[in-house]
């Protein structure tokens, strides 16, 4: 259970504190304002907690100059992101996971270019996904999942050339998949299920060797998947159920040693399964019905 109560605002007294981490405890109410004035941190964490306030409009106006770590997740925070956080120029992570933050994604955040995990994840924000977005190249990992963002995604985010992770599932995303997120080399997981996704996936996405993972599901995607995916040599998971998807399933995938799941479950796909599955020996599931195959299921794979 931990800590219970609220943080003491007498906190902020400790103007030469240079870390501050309340994480995992039961802590309610707001976070004191005083924490904002804290000239000399560089660390707040106040994840899973209880909290329950908005971020002051001045957060990083006055001080917090020098705050790199910013974690705040698994609380009950509210209101919008303040665009004065642009003004915490030091900032390399920002976690805001699961709260209830809403409004847009402010434009100054493509100020914070030292920024180099951004997870906003699990709240009700809402707007496009702002094209300076793609001014953060420091940045490693990107979470804008379980929102309700809409458009298109910005090509600018093919910029973000160290990204690893990418995450913009179970949102309102439309429009075609687009081809730039190939660019991104550095890339192993790719989550854009549960969207409005539509057109064919790009081709430049079988290009991408360290993908060990990519999630289209539940979109309004169309086309065949390409024999070109046995380039991704990394892959482990492919998740494409709930789409529109025609064509055969292609034997290459059988050459992907290190794949465990293939989720194709309710497609238009035709032909039979290809007994090269059946050499895929780390294989944990998979998943082909309500589809239009036919013939007998590859007589080495134990799971078919």
């Amino acid at each position: 259970m931990g800590l219970v109560g609220t943080i003491p605002p007498e906190i902020g007294n400790l103007s030469f504190l240079v870390s501050l981490d309340l994480s995992e405890n039961s802590f309610g109410g707001p976070i004191p304002s005083s924490i904002f004035n804290m000239s000399s941190l560089e660390v707040l964490k106040l994840r899973n907690n209880s909290l329950s306030s908005s971020l002051p409009i001045d957060m990083c106006k006055h001080n917090l100059h020098k705050l790199k770590r910013l974690h705040i997740s698994y609380n009950k925070l509210f209101g919008e992101i303040p665009s004065s956080l642009e003004q915490c120029s030091q900032l390399e992570y920002v976690s805001l996971v699961s709260n209830n933050f809403s409004g847009i994604v402010p434009t100054p955040i493509g100020n914070l270019t030292l920024l180099q995990e951004l997870y906003l994840g699990s709240n009700n924000l809402s707007g496009n996904i702002p094209k300076e977005i793609g001014v953060l190249t420091n940045l490693a990992g990107l979470d804008l999942s379980i929102n309700n963002f809409t458009g298109h995604v910005p090509r600018e985010i093919a910029n973000l050339t160290l990204l690893q992770l990418l995450d913009l599932s179970t949102n309102k995303f439309s429009g075609n998949i687009p081809e730039e997120i190939g660019h991104l080399t550095k890339l192993q997981g790719l989550g854009m299920g549960l969207n409005k996704f539509s057109g064919p996936i790009p081709a430049t996405i079988y290009g991408m060797t360290s993908l060990e993972y990519f999630d289209f599901a539940s979109n309004e995607l169309s086309g065949s998947l390409s024999r070109d995916i046995g380039n991704m040599t990394s892959l482990r998971r492919i998740g494409l159920e709930d789409n529109n998807l025609i064509g055969e399933i292609p034997k290459e995938i059988g050459g992907l040693t290190n794949f465990e799941r293939l989720s194709m479950c309710c497609n238009n796909i035709s032909g039979s399964v290809p007994r090269e599955l059946g050499n895929l020996t780390n294989m944990v599931g998979i998943y082909l019905g309500n589809n239009a195959l036919s013939g007998m299921t590859p007589k080495h794979s134990p799971l078919l």
